[in-house]
């Protein structure tokens, strides 16, 4: 008798990863060809995002730090970098910590595209490369991971998330063999602090005592020595900032940013409930997942579901988070799928496990197209965390107890 094979096989998710992968890269590739080859009437520039990196670090080099915060220089820079195109009359407020400001600092030495080119090539390869350690282990096809949509829309917006992935991943993939190396990667992650702020209580549930050392210390190195160079009145700037940005996009939903936040906080307030009972239940459920995870930590599980609860944890105690910061989902799905190859046949992966795989894997292109459809308020992706986290956890419960 011939065996049947499972219709989702290795092969076929090969064969469709590659499909989409070329698709994406087409679209991406032609973008660029019609901005800055055929200069086509109408083109947005690419990366919206990364503009406000390299118009910070251009106003930063000619003015000094500070001047990365004045709204009409930075205005100025952004309007004569885009004038012509649909994105012209857009503006993005510099918002990020001076431990961030330290990295783009230098990023308008070059010209925009070269820079943009240069930046995203980084993330990619510092992501992949930080993926490898887990891919090991997986049954993952290698054209899964970079078709990742997660990706692509990363850099369609030129954001920081591939870097900030890439930091992530080396933290967890290295923390039992090298422990200092993740710490400092963990610790990297001041970048962006809301991001960070949980490993080292992870790595101390963990005991994982020399990792917790190195990220505080390497995230307290970052700031004194962003201090050192722009002065401690650049973090007060970044205070400021942060503060009005929190009330005028996250409390407020200005510029209907709602619409782009899988996060509970944002689907609430889409849906009318006031901030003081949204912040109340996003706190409930996030002190809930913190404590689920910090247990799971310190009873010490299988380390791929760790990590992946970790990751799923982080983004889901964020107030304020936007799509394409899903490209973290990239790990939890690597590493799911190199527990279910890793172990006893029993772990392999459930109908249940597949869908939310699947749903994960998608959601950052599905959440980037619902943003096309002005129709659409709330963002489904806010329940897909929490329980895509209760499944991580209850696989791991069972995984502990054979």
């Amino acid at each position: 008798m011939v065996e049947r094979r499972p219709w989702l096989c290795r092969e076929r998710i090969r064969l469709y990863s590659a499909a989409l992968f070329i698709l994406q890269a087409a679209l991406i590739g032609i973008w660029a060809v019609s901005y800055w080859g055929l200069h086509k009437v109408g083109v947005p520039l690419p990366g919206s995002d990364f503009r406000v990196f390299w118009c910070a670090s251009e106003v930063s080099l000619r003015h000094g730090a500070a001047a990365a915060f004045d709204n009409q220089r930075l205005l100025a820079c952004e309007a004569s970098l885009q004038a012509g195109t649909p994105l012209a009359n857009m503006f993005g407020p510099w918002i990020y910590p001076p431990t961030f400001q330290l990295l783009v600092y230098p990023l308008a030495s070059l010209p925009y595209a070269a820079s943009y080119a240069l930046f995203l090539g980084i993330g990619v390869a510092g992501c992949l490369l930080a993926c490898m350690p887990v891919m090991r282990r997986s049954t993952l096809p290698w054209a899964t991971v970079v078709a990742f949509p997660g990706i692509w829309v990363t850099m369609v917006y030129g954001q920081n998330s591939l870097l900030t992935l890439a930091l992530v991943a080396g933290a967890l993939g290295v923390l039992e063999t090298a422990p200092i190396l993740a710490g400092i990667c963990a610790g990297m992650l001041v970048i962006k602090p809301q991001l960070g702020i949980l490993f080292p209580l992870f790595f101390l549930c963990g005991r994982h005592f020399r990792a917790c050392a190195a990220a505080i210390l390497t995230a307290a190195v970052l700031c004194t020595a962003s201090a050192a160079l722009f002065g401690w009145s650049l973090w007060m700037k970044f205070f400021q900032a942060a503060a009005w940005f929190q009330d005028v996009a996250l409390v407020q939903g200005e510029g209907h940013l709602w619409r782009a936040m899988p996060t509970v906080f944002a689907f609430m307030r889409s849906a009318g409930i006031g901030a003081g009972v949204a912040y109340a239940v996003h706190v409930a459920i996030a002190l809930g997942a913190v404590l689920a995870t910090s247990i799971a930590w310190a009873r010490g599980i299988n380390r791929e579901l760790l990590a992946a609860a970790a990751i799923v944890t982080t983004l889901m105690i964020q107030p304020y988070l936007v799509y394409y910061d899903l490209a973290w989902l990239l790990l939890p799905i690597v590493c799911i799928c190199a527990h279910a190859n890793s172990r006893h046949p029993s772990t392999s992966l459930t109908a249940t496990d597949y869908v939310f795989v699947t749903l994960a894997w998608f959601t950052p292109l599905l959440s980037f197209l619902l943003i096309c459809n002005t129709a659409t308020t709330h963002s489904w992706a806010a329940f897909l965390l929490p329980v895509w986290l209760i499944l991580i956890l209850v696989r791991a419960s069972r995984d502990h107890a054979k």
